[in-house]
């Protein structure tokens, strides 16, 4: 999640003045790690928590890829380059990560940037760089993983408003993350040579 984050924070979206010419004015975009419902109660509370424009992400759904699950080997051994030793890795458990994304801003236009941020870079999907865990691997191994955008995003305008309630455009959308989960590294147990016990005859057992 936090290289997910990373992959789409820092968008700045620009003020247009009555010409249609960006302005001075630019403002940096809230990433917040919380559902919809909860960026749009603290808004319409005026509580200040948050201001638009801002941009909700938050765990959907994890799910087992089976497309993605060749085997079902306990490990593989992978050699290191340039040293005299070999790795083992767990076979690690491919898993599907459902990121929900809600987009919520006062002004079409801001809506327009948002949006113009993402999807040309997603055609379909984008890829993150992450590392192998330490635990598993001497030296570093780089793991890439897919982020595949759902091609779909769905607008939300408000068409029964009370006066008390602000403005706001909504666009919900979904990528879904392609990784793996890894066992927990253990020590293997060291093989039984000797069994120490004392045994006893014990009569009275019948054998059918």
């Amino acid at each position: 999640m936090t290289q997910f984050v990373a992959a789409f924070n820092s968008v700045v979206i620009n003020r247009y003045n009555k010409n249609r010419a960006p302005g001075e004015k630019k403002i940096r975009v809230s990433y917040v790690y919380a559902p919809k419902q909860r960026i749009i109660q603290d808004y319409v509370n005026r509580s200040m928590h948050y201001t638009l424009p801002v941009i909700a992400v938050n765990m959907g759904t994890v799910a087992r890829d089976n497309s993605r699950a060749f085997n079902k080997q306990f490990g593989t051994f992978h050699p290191n380059q340039g040293v005299a030793t070999t790795d083992y890795i767990p076979m690690p458990v491919p898993v599907n990560v459902t990121v929900n994304m809600s987009l919520l801003t006062k002004f079409q236009t801001d809506m327009d940037q948002l949006l113009s941020n993402f999807i040309p870079y997603n055609n379909p999907y984008i890829v993150i760089s992450w590392k192998v865990p330490s635990a598993f691997v001497q030296v570093a191994q780089e793991i890439r993983t897919e982020v595949l955008w759902n091609e779909n995003i769905s607008m939300q305008y408000p068409t029964d408003l009370p006066a008390e309630t602000p403005f706001r455009v909504v666009a919900d959308t979904s990528f879904t993350i392609k990784g793996w989960l890894f066992k927990k590294h253990t020590e293997p147990a060291n093989n039984i040579f000797e069994v120490i016990t004392n045994l006893y005859p014990v009569s009275g057992f019948e054998i059918a």
